[in-house]
């Protein structure tokens, strides 16, 4: 489009004075014997037309450069947009790879939390009467389903009549430990805690907490709060 308005602006101009030139060739005699504010004024006049056509044509010009660089700016926008939305995209891949990554090595973790962690059950054999008036006695097993805890040491708070800190020692995979709980039957609804804190094959201090309940029947009910 530009070179088309070059062609057709020194077509005009080329034309425009050719007929500038034959007027005055046809005038040439008045044309010579113009004053100096004549010839002036005559050659102001006589391209004063070409410099408005080129005005006008610089004009049309700029005005299509413009909208050709808007153009261009609006593609290179929507280049940029697209480009942001897949970066957008890959990022939120990665996020969500980066989230599965670290699920896994939390899952891996536990596993291997459990896998060298001992794993206790506190459980009740039976009950009976206690030898002292208003007491009961419920038969008490320790049992490790996990692996293998040293220097295992039970605290009971409250405490039991004859149990209140106790350092067994080791429980091995599979071994249990018993006791009895003897308390006054004046303690149903009560609510208590069991610690057990032991040293685990690697070396390393954990504990577990379990919560009781007497119940109204005399019988002690435990359930495993958490581990650490």
């Amino acid at each position: 489009m530009a070179k088309k308005l070059e062609f057709w602006g020194i077509l005009c101009t080329v034309v425009y004075l050719l007929v500038i030139a034959a007027t005055v060739a046809f005038k040439f005699d008045s044309f010579v014997k113009l004053e100096l504010n004549a010839l002036g004024d005559f050659l102001a006049g006589a391209f004063g037309p070409i410099a408005f056509l080129w005005l006008v044509l610089g004009f049309l010009q700029q005005g299509r450069e413009l909208k050709l660089s808007t153009d261009a700016l609006q593609l290179q926008a929507q280049e940029l947009k697209n480009s942001v939305e897949q970066q957008s995209i890959m990022a939120s891949a990665a996020i969500k790879q980066i989230e599965a990554a670290q699920r896994a090595f939390t899952i891996q973790q536990a596993e291997a939390e459990r896998a060298i962690s001992a794993d206790f059950g506190a459980t009740i054999g039976y009950k009976t009467g206690g030898r002292r008036p208003n007491t009961a006695i419920n038969k008490f097993y320790l049992e490790n389903s996990g692996n293998s805890a040293d220097q295992v040491i039970v605290t009971f708070d409250p405490p039991f009549d004859q149990l209140s800190k106790v350092e067994i020692g080791m429980i091995k995979s599979g071994g249990k430990w018993e006791s009895e709980l003897i308390f006054d039957t004046s303690r149903a609804g009560s609510i208590g805690e069991l610690l057990i804190e032991y040293e685990g094959v690697d070396g390393k201090s954990r504990c577990e907490y379990f919560t009781y309940l007497i119940s109204e029947e005399h019988w002690v009910i435990f359930k495993k709060r958490r581990a650490a």
